[in-house]
């Protein structure tokens, strides 16, 4: 669903967190980040529709989503 293996999405999210200072936070792990991440990339949903499928406020998606790109542009 996602267009990326299991093994490489672990592995990115290893790498973010360890290298690149993506952390986990007391209701949400780095893959339920990621995986937030490439649903709105690969699907193109909206803030609302995060929320509904994830159960988290607007706000958190938000803030969520602002962390893993923040990291991912570490990587360039």
């Amino acid at each position: 669903m996602f267009r990326m293996d299991t093994t490489t999405l672990f592995s990115l999210c290893n790498d973010l967190e360890t290298h690149y200072n993506l952390k986990l936070s007391k209701r949400m792990s780095v893959i339920e980040k990621m995986i937030m991440f490439l649903y709105i990339i690969v699907v193109g949903a909206s803030n609302r529709e995060m929320q509904e499928r994830f159960q988290h406020l607007d706000e958190t998606v938000s803030r969520c989503i602002k962390k893993v790109i923040k990291s991912l542009f570490c990587l360039l």
